[in-house]
């Protein structure tokens, strides 16, 4: 017998997207401020490093954990803790007077963030019981993510070029509490019952793991392959991460169940989203950066620069889901990823400045929305 449909599911989507586009946003708005706020703030290039990648160390070292509690605690209850910490964590930010103080503000984002992006995903499943709708619910999600991290320029420049670098997190603010207002009203709770102990061992197994393979990754490409330090942290990753996958294959309730991805379909769909969004988020904080210490733009004119990327975005989520019920998924995935390999050699085919540098930026949003928006369909 099939579930009934819920009669607040689109508003429940809306409400999500919402959520999700701050979060994305808030992975990219930085960039276009980021020469502002040096200027101000004189941070040291340590702190720089740190500055640009402690949110995205903190989000993804706390996927997991924060996944698991949603399903124990509730994960409506979850997601409106995160706006509330998401809120916080801005507002330190917009009155912070030295590096330190973003540093630390941009943390605490990073935790909000992690309690915020696997709740909305969890409440979709839940809430669209109708496949096709389900799958549709799932393409907006991942355009709406993809098409966040490239509209963060371009409101990041709007807003810094008139209000100053602070404006990148004060609009934050009463984005996350129309949320929390909104979410506490129109959200339904759901929760997944887990038998056993909070397994805090998994916790700290995978926080550590994480950390260290996302610290090492980037020191790498700091010091390069003989920097001791990056392979010291990729091997305290190995260690902490093995231990962290054979203890969850052991646990009757683990916090993370890690025979998905003996599921060929789903860990290749898992790893193409991956590599998207690694290609989309590495690409447009690089022209960013090149648009204005190499171009000399300002910070609302490297914005528009990079509307292409939000354009194509928004075409393909279109087009993408029809192409899905169309065409083998397969197929879709391995086109996506092609046009978004040619997006990426672009520039480096031509090799100068002008149009024709940015010219795979549409490409490479468009491919990566199709890529993402290309998730197995799911059965009655």
């Amino acid at each position: 017998m099939t579930p009934p449909l819920d009669p607040r599911r689109w508003v429940v989507l809306a409400i999500l997207s919402g959520s999700l586009l701050l979060i994305a946003m808030d992975t990219t708005i930085l960039n276009v401020a980021f020469p502002s706020l040096v200027s101000d703030l004189q941070p040291s290039s340590v702190q720089q490093l740190w500055i640009i990648d402690v949110y995205a160390l903190a989000l993804s070292g706390l996927l997991v954990t924060a996944g698991a509690l949603g399903d124990r605690w509730g994960r409506k209850r979850l997601l409106l803790a995160g706006f509330a910490i998401f809120a916080l964590a801005s507002l330190m930010a917009v009155f912070a007077t030295e590096a330190w103080q973003v540093i630390a503000a941009r943390a605490l984002l990073g935790v909000g963030g992690a309690a915020i992006m696997p709740s909305t995903l969890s409440i979709l499943r839940d809430v669209f019981t109708d496949a096709r709708e389900r799958a549709l619910a799932y393409a907006v999600w991942a355009a709406v993510f993809g098409g966040g991290m490239a509209l963060g320029p371009v409101v990041g420049g709007l807003l810094v070029e008139r209000n100053g670098w602070q404006s990148a997190f004060l609009i934050n603010i009463p984005v996350a509490l129309a949320i929390i207002a909104f979410g506490a009203w129109m959200l339904p709770e759901s929760r997944q019952r887990r038998e056993g102990r909070w397994d805090w061992w998994g916790v700290g197994q995978s926080i550590v793991g994480m950390l260290a393979l996302a610290g090492g990754i980037k020191q790498l490409g700091k010091g390069g392959p003989t920097d001791p330090v990056a392979w010291t942290l990729l091997v305290v990753a190995a260690v902490a991460l093995t231990i962290f996958v054979r203890r969850q294959l052991r646990l009757p309730q683990p916090l993370l169940h890690v025979r998905l991805f003996t599921n060929r379909s789903f860990s290749i769909a898992a790893a193409s989203i991956f590599l998207g969004m690694i290609a989309l988020g590495s690409a447009l904080f690089l022209v960013t950066q090149w648009f204005q210490y190499g171009q000399g733009y300002s910070p609302l004119e490297a914005g528009i620069r990079l509307l292409p990327a939000p354009l194509g975005l928004v075409v393909t989520s279109l087009v993408a889901p029809v192409l899905m019920h169309r065409l083998p998924i397969r197929h879709v995935i391995g086109g996506g990823l092609l046009l978004m390999t040619a997006g990426l050699a672009l520039p480096w085919l031509f090799q100068q400045s002008g149009p024709l540098a940015y010219l795979g930026l549409p490409w490479r949003s468009a491919c990566s929305a199709a890529v993402s928006a290309s998730r197995p369909r799911p059965r009655r």
